[in-house]
């Protein structure tokens, strides 16, 4: 049994509806409604009794909502004591090499300013940056975690447009000045990234929506390798926003795709609230 599910309950038993308390809790209401699931399968009992208009509270769940908020206060309490002497100490921070190479070093400048110490963990997987939330190695990430089922508490930051990224000698960038559509390419091969990467699985995502397969010219580890590999002519690839920041206009042409709908939302994940809205006003604002 987890506090986030018990301020869940709180919240859904106050409002009186898993779409109102969903909207307050800022997640799905799928989400929310599997954590009062796991909730009720961990206590054994239904604390619902859900219908079209909203849910009501049964006998467990009125007992329930009634001896655990003084608990839970208790627990906030001793967390608060906790966080302060974690505002004394270090913050580490779990990310994908592009967001730790171009947007972390100037949230990090800022964090120095008020006296606070970030470190960086990089990794290419999701299994492993929630690895390391789990074991408590780092105290936040920040990734697009639309795309993998977790229960942290969670803060959307940014969202980011996908470009075509191409050499200037290529064909594609000799037939198209400022824009491109994406049949104009849906054939050619890409320089991806690994499987367990958000832009590989966003990527591969919305080559789904137009029933396209995406074809695979090579497969890299790093982000900035693969600008490498667009710099020799080597190949194209789909990349997010983030990376038109390092790279050298004169050799690489960036096309915006114009009806590419997917675009990649960058959320801070922290398993302790307090610790996450701690990272996100001393250092992400």
């Amino acid at each position: 049994m987890k506090t986030e599910w018990l301020e869940s309950f709180l919240t859904t038993a106050t409002t009186k509806s898993l779409t109102k308390a969903s909207e307050q809790l800022h997640m799905t209401q799928p989400a929310l409604s599997k954590q009062m699931k796991k909730l009720e399968e961990d206590l054994g009992v239904e604390l619902f009794i859900r219908s079209a208009t909203g849910v009501q509270l049964t006998k467990a769940g009125e007992i329930l909502f009634k001896e655990i908020e003084p608990v839970l206060r208790e627990i906030n309490s001793i967390q608060k004591k906790i966080l302060s002497i974690k505002e004394t100490s270090d913050l580490t921070i779990g990310t994908w090499p592009s967001i730790a190479s171009f947007y972390l070093p100037y949230k990090i400048a800022k964090a120095k300013e008020n006296r606070k110490e970030v470190n960086v963990k990089i990794s290419y997987r999701f299994d492993d940056i929630f690895q390391l939330l789990e074991n408590g190695e780092i105290d936040a990430a920040l990734l697009d975690d639309r795309l993998i089922k977790h229960s942290y508490w969670t803060k959307p930051l940014f969202n980011e447009k996908f470009y075509l990224f191409v050499n200037y000698l290529h064909p594609i960038a000799r037939e198209h000045e400022n824009c491109i559509y994406f049949q104009d390419f849906e054939d050619e091969p890409l320089v991806v990234l690994p499987p367990a990467c958000d832009v590989r699985m966003l990527v591969e995502q919305a080559y789904k929506l137009e029933n396209k397969e995406l074809l695979i010219s090579s497969e890299i580890d790093f982000g900035q390798s693969i600008i490498g590999f667009i710099s020799a002519n080597l190949g194209i690839s789909i990349l997010p926003e983030i990376f038109t920041n390092q790279i050298d206009h004169s050799i690489i042409k960036v096309l915006p795709i114009a009806d590419f709908k997917t675009k990649r939302r960058i959320s801070l994940i922290a398993p302790n609230p307090e610790i996450g809205k701690l990272i996100d006003s001393l250092i992400l604002q």
